[in-house]
């Protein structure tokens, strides 16, 4: 996967799709580098999510106990990730809209964080692009969802 990693929105990354198992997605990427398990979710529904991480792909997975262990969510921070088909990281917040206009996301929501950090946020479309000083620097972005507690995995074609 190294030097190709074209984010799917709302489906995976290259090949890999959300919705795999922890042992389908080890078996296409190999070993992590770093497993963090923690609980996430809020108050009264807690859970637990397991993180993989790959250092040397500059990609992080996470998977949780609530949907079965199955894969709902990606990262990225390496430079030669792509979404339709051009590079995105180390965009400004125009030049990255610029990219997405073609997809025809909904309107993101932006949110100034400390440390000139910018969250843009695309929620409908589970997808959110993370800026320092500026530029783009990590894209995460998720399974999209039928109902709050209902995945829309997505299907392979064969």
């Amino acid at each position: 996967m190294e030097n190709s990693q074209e984010i799917k929105i709302g489906k995976g990354l290259n090949t890999v799709l959300f919705g795999i198992s922890r042992d389908t997605f080890k078996k296409q990427m190999g070993e992590p580098t770093e497993i963090d398990a923690y609980d996430a979710g809020e108050d009264d529904d807690e859970y637990l999510t397991e993180a993989w991480h790959y250092d040397e792909l500059e990609i992080s997975a996470s998977f949780d106990e609530e949907d079965d262990w199955r894969l709902t969510t990606l990262s990225t921070s390496a430079d030669y990730a792509t979404l339709n088909g051009k590079k995105i990281i180390g965009l400004t917040i125009e030049e990255l809209k610029e990219v997405v206009a073609p997809l025809e996301l909904e309107e993101p929501e932006v949110e100034e964080l400390e440390d000139k950090q910018t969250l843009v946020s695309y929620l409908a479309s589970c997808i959110n692009f993370w800026f320092e000083n500026g530029k783009l620097s990590e894209v995460q972005w998720g399974v999209q969802w039928k109902d709050e507690d209902t995945p829309k995995w997505p299907v392979a074609v064969i």
